[in-house]
């Protein structure tokens, strides 16, 4: 990883590689969820979408204004599913890369949160 790839790793909370979230099959293909690491203003919140058989994880937080993308739990998608939306400030980022694609911070991206999926089928950070 470079300096930019594991800099959620420096946040208070943050999982350590090798983290596993679960079975990819916990949740449908096209849905998001939360992970939350810790507890009050400096717990570590990052989000997982699923397509397919792969999974991206970012920091469950906008760049526009660093606070969490979704107001309410697991909301994250737009209504066809296919881009991650702010829903404070409408901000729409692609889902393989955490670009902001369109709304205040176009050209800005989510920090992403590496993971794979082990021979068992678990979603493992790093």
């Amino acid at each position: 990883m470079t300096g930019a790839e594991k800099g959620w790793t420096l946040r208070p909370q943050a999982p350590s590689i090798g983290t596993v979230l679960g079975p990819i099959g916990q949740w449908a293909d096209g849905a998001a969820r939360e992970f939350v690491f810790g507890a009050g203003l400096n717990a570590f919140r990052m989000l997982v979408v699923r397509k397919g058989s792969r999974v991206f994880g970012y920091v469950n937080l906008c760049p526009h204004y660093s606070l969490p993308l979704n107001v309410r739990a697991d909301e994250f998608l737009s209504r066809d599913g296919a881009l991650i939306m702010c829903r404070r400030h409408l901000a729409i980022f692609t889902v393989e890369d955490g670009m902001c694609i369109d709304g205040a911070c176009i050209g800005a991206a989510l920090d992403c949160v590496p993971l794979q999926i082990d021979p068992e089928g678990q979603v493992v950070i790093g």
